[in-house]
């Protein structure tokens, strides 16, 4: 018998075996590789279903507490995570402290919250807005809170968690939102006669509001995002805290001369003041007033000065952070008048008919009771820097006058570009202004707040 030789059949089994280790390798490496993938995908899905579902949560949740409903019911399905009530006392507090700089009002409102935990990501319904942190520990905000603050009036309708309650795993539950009471805080005189709307300038000087929370680092974005407000932040008490500047209450009425002469919140445009007079009292006979009234800018380069001797009036500006000579104007002759109170001259200097003239021959400021008055330099460069070309002023050109209401503008804005505007007083000897003088400031304030109202709003959360 003869046999045939043939390498076909152990070709073929030898392709068969290839082509199903191939495809064993395949799907080996899906599980490996693939699985994760899918995992990961299934678990962003998760989470990202539980912030539409708690996004949900704040507009009902919010409803019920500041509006008319009495419950608000919100299905949820943990999908493999835990949904937590934690109020205050759990070890984690959460609260908002909000008090004026000299403690004459202090309000704390604990904010408790209703979390979700799946893995190591965290999301909270807290204070009427909804957060998300993260493993790396930073957070975001998914929802704004109940805070709200637009330069003026900082309305936060307070929101706090109560009850205790768990539920996890897979399956529907119900979170349950009950209206349990609501508390005005500010203004309420009734619990302290200093929370009075408009805030008291000399009561209040500012107002600090600090946030204590896990997502503290979220509310300090948001709180960053909302205009006029001074943020900072402390990772290790988990604090946020921001600082709000209360407005002089005494815009636009007649008012005692003070010392600082304080201008909170001017806006940032070319003409910030809308008055900015005074009713000077001095001395009766001789020379009638030696009175200096400087501000110097935060960070020092700037100085304004505003010199009366006897009853003429000049002016000096001088910016130390450009290589260029002082600017100087003069001379305004006022004349005294007098009264049952005693002499007095009437300056307002933002008056648009009293004229003043640049010029490089006129030292601004008390050489005896103050230090660093403004002159001119030897090399005096005619050009008011500045100025610029709005408009071109020269000691020689047509520009050299200008109306007292010009330069006091122009140099507010200047003044004004690093923040708020502090003057102080000082004089020779007995030639300051006298007790009974006064002054009259307005500008349309921003950045500085007026107005506070502030309540807590408590809810019973249960889940079932």
């Amino acid at each position: 018998m003869k046999f045939l030789s043939s390498e076909k059949a152990v070709s073929e089994v030898l392709g068969y075996a290839i082509i199903l280790g191939i495809s064993i390798t395949g799907v080996a490496m899906i599980i490996l590789v693939g699985m994760p993938s899918i995992y990961k995908l299934q678990d962003m899905s998760t989470i990202r279903n539980a912030e539409q579902t708690f996004t949900l949560s704040d507009s009902l949740a919010s409803s019920t507490l500041l509006g008319d409903a009495l419950q608000r019911v919100i299905n949820v399905n943990p999908g493999g995570g835990v949904v937590t009530v934690e109020p205050n006392g759990t070890g984690r507090e959460s609260y908002i402290v909000i008090k004026s700089a000299n403690d004459t009002f202090n309000i704390t409102i604990p904010m408790g919250m209703v979390k979700y935990t799946y893995g190591d990501r965290i999301i909270g319904y807290e204070g009427g807005g909804i957060w998300s942190k993260y493993p790396s520990g930073g957070s975001v905000m998914i929802s704004p809170p109940e805070f709200h603050y637009d330069g003026r009036t900082l309305t936060f309708p307070a929101l706090t968690v109560g009850g205790n309650a768990t539920v996890g795993g897979n399956g529907a539950s119900k979170v349950i939102f009950k209206k349990n009471s609501t508390q005005v805080l500010f203004p309420n005189t009734i619990i302290d006669k200093n929370r009075t709307n408009p805030l008291n300038y000399s009561i209040s000087g500012k107002v600090y509001v600090n946030i204590t929370s896990d997502f503290y680092d979220a509310w300090a974005d948001y709180a960053r995002s909302l205009s006029y407000t001074n943020v900072s932040t402390n990772s290790i008490n988990r604090t946020t805290s921001i600082v709000l500047t209360v407005v002089p209450s005494t815009l636009g009425g007649s008012t005692t001369i003070t010392n600082p002469i304080s201008f909170k919140g001017l806006p940032d445009d070319n003409t910030p003041l809308d008055n900015f007079s005074f009713r000077i009292y001095g001395k009766s006979g001789g020379q009638f007033l030696d009175w200096d009234l400087r501000a110097i800018s935060p960070s020092g380069t700037k100085t304004l000065i505003y010199y009366i001797k006897d009853t003429s009036l000049t002016i000096g500006y001088k910016d130390t952070a450009y290589n260029e000579p002082a600017e100087t104007w003069g001379t305004v002759p006022y004349t005294p008048q007098t009264d049952s109170n005693g002499k007095y001259i009437d300056v307002d200097l933002l008056n648009q008919s009293v004229n003043l003239t640049y010029s490089n021959q006129i030292p601004v400021g008390s050489n005896s009771g103050c230090s660093n008055r403004i002159i001119q330099s030897s090399n005096f460069n005619d050009t008011a820097f500045s100025w610029g070309n709005s408009p071109y002023i020269t000691e020689d050109n047509e520009n050299k006058t200008q109306p007292l209401y010009n330069i006091t503008q122009h140099y507010f804005q200047k003044m004004a570009q690093e923040g708020d505007v502090f003057f102080v007083q000082c004089q020779s000897g007995g030639l300051g202004v006298k007790g009974n003088s006064s002054m009259v400031i307005n500008y349309n304030a921003t950045g500085a707040i007026t107005f506070l109202h502030i309540s807590n709003n408590v809810a019973d959360v249960s889940i079932n």
